[in-house]
C-alpha cells in the first residue's frame, strides 16, 4: 500500500506518475474587467477577447467566474488569505500557499517562495504573521540558484542543529513545571521547533546535491505587431517585463525542484493601469482595462506553456503536476466601479483536473470554495479553508 520509494530503486507508476505535487498562486494586481468574461458556460463555452491568449491552452484550465471576495480596498493583497471581512492580522488565517507548504513544501530546499513587485502589507500569511517576500529579480535568482560555500554552510547548519537540540531539551524540562495555559504555549513552541528542524533537514539534503548552472533569463519580448498603443505600452514596460522574468525564474525553480510552492503578486500602477481602472465607466477606459487583462493573460499563457512543454521523469508534464490558481484583487466593472467584490474570477490550470470548461457560480460562493478542493487535491487533509462555505466541484 506504500507509494513507490526511490530509496528502494522503485519508479513511480500509474497515479503516482501524474499526481499533483506543486502549487502556483498568482494574484493579478488592481483587478480584472469582469464585464468581458465569457457568457456561455460548460465544456463548449465561447471564450472572450480577455482570455484569447489562453485559447491554445483551453484544455488545460477551468475558468471559474461570478465568485465573491471579502474585505475592502485594503484587502488588495489578501487574495489567498481571505478570512471574513476583517483585514486585521490577528484574524487572518494561513494563506493557501502556506497550507499547501505544510503538506508538500518540506521536500525541497525552499519551502514556500513568496514573490512580489511592490511593497505590500502581506500576500502570504502563517500564524497571523506576513511572510517577507522577494521583490527583486536579481535577489530571486540568487535565492534560487546562487552559489554558496558548502563547507561553511554545513558548519552553520550543524551549529543551528546543536542550538535547536539544546533548546528542545530545556523546553521539555519545563513541561511538567508550568500551568496548563503555558503548556499550550509550549506545544506551539515545539511545533515551531519541528518546523525549524524540517528546514535544517531540507538544507542538509540540498548541500548533498550538485548545484545547477542556470543563466539569468533574457528579457522577455512580446509580439506587439497589430497591438494598440496602450497594449504596446504595457507589453514593453520594464516592470511588466520584470514580472515575466519572475515567472521564468519560478518556472526554473519548479523544473529543478528547488521549490514546490509559490505565491506571486504584481501590480501595474507604473503603467497607469490603476488610474485607468477608475475610468471604467468611459468607453476608452473600458477598452484599456480589457487590453490590460489581455496582457496579463499573454504573460500567463507563456508561463503555463513552459510548464506544459516540460516533461517529467515519470512521463507526465510539469503542468500536470502543478495546481495553478490565478485570480485578481478586484472585479473592475461598470456596475461596481474599480474595486468590486462581485464576479471575481479564478483560473484553475494544470494539476490533472478535468478542464476545458467555464463554471459560472451563482454569486454566493467565495474564492475559498475553489481553494479548498485545490488544496485537497494536493493531499491536504482539511474540511474547510478560510471562509469557505462549500467545496466546489472542479
Amino acid at each position: 500500500m506504500l507509494p513507490a520509494l526511490e530509496s528502494f530503486g522503485q519508479e513511480a507508476t500509474g497515479d503516482d506518475a501524474v499526481k499533483a505535487n506543486r502549487l502556483f498562486c498568482m494574484n493579478v494586481g488592481n483587478g480584472m474587467c469582469s464585464d468581458n468574461y465569457p457568457t456561455s458556460t460548460g465544456k463548449d463555452y465561447q471564450s472572450s477577447s480577455t482570455f484569447q491568449p489562453l485559447e491554445k491552452l483551453k484544455k488545460d484550465f477551468t475558468l471559474c467566474t461570478n465568485l465573491r471576495k471579502t474585505g475592502g480596498h485594503g484587502g488588495t493583497m489578501l487574495a489567498f488569505a481571505e478570512y471574513a471581512a476583517s483585514e486585521s492580522p490577528e484574524h487572518i488565517l494561513d494563506s493557501v500557499d502556506e497550507v499547501a507548504a505544510s503538506r508538500i513544501g518540506n521536500d525541497t530546499r525552499i519551502r514556500n517562495l513568496v514573490v512580489e513587485q511592490k511593497n505590500s502589507v502581506g500576500i502570504s500569511w502563517k500564524g497571523g504573521l506576513a511572510i517577507s517576500p522577494i521583490s527583486n529579480s536579481q535577489a530571486l535568482f540568487q535565492t534560487i540558484f546562487g552559489k554558496v560555500d558548502k563547507n561553511k554552510r554545513a558548519e552553520l547548519l550543524a551549529l543551528k542543529k546543536s542550538v535547536l537540540d539544546g533548546t528542545r531539551e530545556e523546553a521539555k524540562r519545563l513541561t511538567n513545571r508550568v500551568s496548563k495555559q503555558d503548556q499550550v504555549k509550549l506545544d506551539e513552541y515545539f511545533s515551531s521547533l519541528r518546523e525549524s528542524e524540517k528546514s535544517i533537514q531540507r538544507a542538509e539534503r540540498w548541500l548533498s546535491k550538485k548545484q545547477v548552472e542556470v543563466p539569468f533569463p533574457e528579457n522577455v519580448k512580446f509580439d506587439t505587431q497589430g497591438s494598440s498603443d496602450y497594449l504596446q505600452k504595457i507589453l514593453t514596460d520594464k516592470y511588466f517585463n520584470e514580472r515575466s522574468t519572475f515567472l521564468d525564474l519560478i518556472f526554473l525553480a519548479y523544473k529543478y525542484d528547488v521549490t514546490r510552492v509559490v505565491n506571486l503578486y504584481g501590480e501595474w500602477n507604473w503603467t497607469g493601469h490603476h488610474t485607468d481602472s477608475h475610468q471604467i465607466q468611459k468607453k476608452d477606459g473600458h477598452i484599456k482595462n480589457i487590453e490590460a487583462d489581455q496582457a496579463y493573460m499573454m504573460q500567463t499563457a507563456r508561463f503555463l506553456d513552459k510548464l506544459k512543454s516540460t516533461k517529467t521523469e515519470t512521463g507526465g508534464t510539469l503542468l500536470d503536476q502543478t495546481v495553478c490558481l490565478i485570480t485578481s484583487s478586484f472585479s473592475i466593472s461598470k456596475e461596481e466601479g474599480p474595486h468590486g467584490n462581485k464576479n471575481i474570477s479564478v483560473i484553475v490550470a494544470g494539476g490533472g483536473f478535468d478542464h476545458n470548461k467555464h463554471i459560472k457560480f451563482d454569486g454566493a460562493d467565495n474564492r475559498s470554495n475553489i481553494y479548498l478542493p485545490a488544496l485537497q487535491h494536493l493531499g491536504c487533509e482539511i474540511d474547510s479553508f478560510g471562509n469557505s462555505t462549500a467545496c466546489a466541484k472542479l
